[in-house]
C-alpha cells in the first residue's frame, strides 16, 4: 500500500489508546514470531493486558503513528539507569559498562498493510530523537537473529549486534545504537 507519510502524525500515545495499541502489538508480534520461528509461549507481548499497555503508556515513551484517527504503528522507548541489566556475557559487559544509562526500545509494531511503506523507519527515527534516547548515547533492543528482515532493518538504522543468547529458546540478539556522548569515561573529563 502506498501512503503519504505527511498524512501520518507520530506522537506520544495516551492511555485511552491502550486497547488499539495492544491489538497492533499482538498482530505484529504474532507475525514476528512466525517469521522468526519462535514458539508462541515465549513472547510476553502476546499475552500483555490492556492494563499493562496503559501503564507502559503512562510510565514510558510510547509513541503511536496515527493515520486519520486510527493508530497504525507504535514503538516504546524506556529509560534504564543501569545498562548492565542487559549484560549476559563478558563481551556484552565490556561495551555496556562504558555507559551510565541507556534507552531501551520495545513493542515496535506496524499494522500489516502499512509495512514496507517507510512508516517503521519514521517511527524508529522519532524514537531515536526523543530525549531519553539522545541523552544517554546508548539505545538497546532485542530481536531474533533468525529474523533477517528485522535484523537488517536495525542494522540499516545504525544499530550493531553486540551479542546474542538463547535463554528464551531462540537466538536473541542484543542490538545497540551508540553515540559517544555520556559514556562513563566522559564523566571524568
Amino acid at each position: 500500500m502506498d501512503i503519504n507519510l505527511d498524512e501520518i502524525v507520530i506522537r506520544e500515545a495516551v492511555p485511552e489508546e491502550a486497547k488499539r495499541i495492544r491489538e497492533l502489538i499482538r498482530e505484529a508480534m504474532e507475525f514476528y514470531r512466525r517469521a522468526s520461528g519462535i514458539n508462541s509461549d515465549v513472547l510476553e507481548s502476546l499475552t500483555e493486558s490492556v492494563d499493562s499497555v496503559r501503564e507502559r503508556i503512562r510510565r514510558h515513551h510510547c509513541l503511536v503513528a496515527i493515520l486519520g484517527e486510527k493508530p497504525i504503528g507504535t514503538i516504546t522507548v524506556s529509560y534504564c539507569d543501569n545498562p548492565m541489566k542487559y549484560s549476559f556475557s563478558v563481551q556484552t559487559a565490556r561495551t555496556l559498562r562504558e555507559y551510565r544509562d541507556c534507552a531501551y526500545i520495545s513493542r515496535f509494531a506496524v499494522e500489516e498493510e502499512y509495512r514496507d511503506t517507510g512508516l517503521g523507519v519514521a517511527l524508529m527515527n522519532e524514537a531515536l530523537r526523543i530525549p531519553v534516547s539522545t541523552r544517554s548515547g546508548l539505545v538497546l533492543l532485542h530481536t531474533a537473529i533468525s529474523n533477517i528482515k528485522m535484523r537488517d532493518f536495525y542494522i540499516n538504522r545504525g544499530f550493531m549486534i553486540l551479542d546474542s543468547e538463547d535463554s528464551r529458546g531462540y537466538e536473541r540478539g542484543l542490538f545497540a545504537y551508540m553515540s559517544d556522548q555520556n559514556r562513563r569515561d566522559d564523566l571524568t573529563a
